[in-house]
């Protein structure tokens, strides 16, 4: 992992590419994943005015929880054809999430991979040391 508080790296798999997270807390590392999703998708466009969307997400687990977050961001972004200029996380409990994007229209053709779910496979998320990391793997 990078020296850095917070981060993201893209991991490549056969049939699927992953995202692993890290931060110095939940809110940060899902924050984190979340722009890793973004950065495949290549739907992220910082510091653009845009039409805020809250997400709240209710699962079992954190995994879920990182897993039903994600679903959410890419629904939004797919289904209202538009890009992310803003991801904000601001709770995460061991059973919710909450916090909200900044939506933004897309201004071109989005050159990403499309990414057809969110998937459990090799999903964690896991307190390691005073931070927090995750994995997780998309369907592509």
């Amino acid at each position: 992992m990078s020296e850095t508080p917070e981060g993201f790296e893209i991991l490549e798999h056969t049939a699927d590419v992953g995202v692993r997270s890290w931060g110095p807390s939940l809110e940060e590392t899902f924050r984190q994943a979340t722009l890793g999703l973004l950065d495949i998708v290549g739907a992220y466009t910082p510091g653009r005015p845009g039409t805020t969307a809250a997400i709240e997400v209710e699962a079992g687990d954190l995994g879920g929880l990182l897993v039903d977050w994600l679903g959410e961001v890419l629904y939004l972004q797919e289904v209202r054809d538009v890009v992310v200029a803003t991801v904000r996380v601001d709770r995460v409990t061991e059973r919710s999430a909450g916090g909200s994007v900044e939506l933004t229209p897309r201004p071109v053709e989005i050159e990403g991979t499309a990414v057809k779910a969110i998937t459990y496979h090799q999903l964690s998320v896991e307190q390691r040391g005073d931070g927090w990391t995750a994995t997780v793997f998309v369907d592509i």
